[in-house]
C-alpha cells in the first residue's frame, strides 16, 4: 500500500514537471506606450512577437535572456527604435513616445 501510494506521489510530481524547462533562462519586457494610437497599418514586433497594445497603455512580456529589440513595421518595410539587454529575472521597461511624427524609445534596466 505505502509503495503505491509513493508511486502516485511521485508520477503525479513528474507529471506537474513535464512543463518545465530548467535551461531556459528569461526576463520580462515592459513595454510603455504614451501616445494613443499607431498610425494605420503599422505594426509593433518585440524580436518575433507581434504587440498588441490596443487600449492599454502598458504590456508585460517573457522574453528569453539575450539582446532583444523593438521594430515597427509597416508594410514591407521595417525600422528598429531600439535595441537593449533582457537578464535572468529581471524587468526591462521600454517606453515609447510620439515626437515629431515619429515614434521614440527609452530603456530603463
Amino acid at each position: 500500500m505505502r509503495l503505491r501510494l509513493t508511486q502516485a506521489v511521485l508520477l503525479v510530481v513528474g507529471v506537474g514537471l513535464t512543463g518545465c524547462d530548467w535551461h531556459e533562462e528569461t526576463g520580462f519586457v515592459e513595454v510603455k506606450k504614451s501616445f494613443a494610437t499607431l498610425a494605420t497599418g503599422d505594426i509593433l514586433i518585440l524580436n518575433s512577437t507581434t504587440l498588441d497594445l490596443g487600449a492599454r497603455s502598458s504590456l508585460v512580456v517573457r522574453q528569453p535572456t539575450g539582446t532583444a529589440s523593438i521594430q515597427i513595421k509597416h508594410g514591407e518595410t521595417s525600422r528598429k527604435l531600439c535595441e537593449f539587454a533582457v537578464r535572468k529575472n529581471r524587468v526591462v521597461t521600454v517606453s515609447l513616445a510620439a515626437a515629431n511624427g515619429s515614434l521614440r524609445c527609452s530603456v530603463q534596466s
